[in-house]
């Protein structure tokens, strides 16, 4: 049985079958019990008032308290932080400790996936990131060596960022970043709103981030790369370079007054 319900903790009160999105549970008696599989979203943990509820092959002592709708952080602070990310296109040299990358990676793991399938990989470069380096400058250079019509279209406009990376001079691609991460994955909504929440995360630690849409699909590309990243057969979805800002901002950036549509 993929859920599990403690009859010595239930009290049949019924707020897990309320809310299962499958109608998988139901209340026999005084206590809850479950009719069939599901896709194991976990609202029937997190709505159990007395702890009744746990899913075995999930890691069930990383469950916590929640905490209260509105108590977290003043919307209009949560905004302000949305609003002061930047993308950072230089760092300063500095390793990122691994617990602050594995706190980035978690606000990955812990966000909302299609039909609860989290099936995201979280790939992060920093111990061997000159291997890495060296494997995506090489394959471009290779792509780039046969005649000019059996190129793919995709790497021809690599070409002035693989001259200025081996003159030394700005490299395009990796910015001097210390680590690089990588979000593969089928959908491309589901990594998207993973990084999504990575970024504010490595915001609130002090890090920046830029999304890197030139080095994703090098590296989904070149077979060297994507087999070094180790992505097995999942698509490359984001890639994010990642570290200590080597410029501060004082005020939030413009924009564009909204589009915004509210009947």
């Amino acid at each position: 049985m993929l859920v599990e319900i403690d009859e010595r903790y239930c009290i049949g009160c019924g707020r897990c079958v309320d809310d299962c999105v499958g109608a998988n549970l139901e209340v026999e008696g005084v206590t809850a019990r479950v009719k069939g599989l599901c896709i194991l979203c976990g609202h029937c943990v997190a709505v159990c008032p007395t702890g009744a509820v746990s899913i075995p092959s999930y890691d069930m002592a990383d469950v916590e308290t929640c905490v209260p709708a509105g108590a977290a952080v003043d919307p209009r602070t949560m905004l302000r932080v949305v609003k002061s990310r930047r993308s950072v296109r230089d760092y300063l040299p500095n390793t990122i400790e691994q617990d602050t990358l594995r706190l980035v990676l978690e606000a990955g793991r812990y966000t909302a996936t299609a039909k609860n399938a989290q099936g995201c990989r979280f790939i992060v470069v920093q111990d061997e990131l000159d291997e890495f380096k060296r494997l995506v400058w090489d394959g471009i250079e290779g792509m780039l060596a046969p005649p000019a019509a059996d190129k793919p279209r995709w790497v021809k406009l690599y070409k002035p960022f693989l001259v200025d990376a081996r003159a030394g001079r700005q490299d395009f691609l990796f910015r001097n970043a210390p680590a690089v991460a990588f979000v593969a994955a089928e959908r491309a909504d589901d990594a998207g709103l993973a990084a999504q929440n990575m970024e504010l995360v490595a915001a609130s630690l002090g890090l920046g981030a830029l999304f890197n849409g030139y080095l994703c699909r090098a590296a989904e590309e070149l077979p060297a790369v994507k087999a070094f990243l180790e992505a097995e057969d999942k698509p490359l979805q984001i890639c994010m370079l990642l570290g200590h800002p080597a410029v501060s901002y004082r005020r939030t950036a413009p924009r564009r007054a909204g589009d915004f549509v509210m009947k």
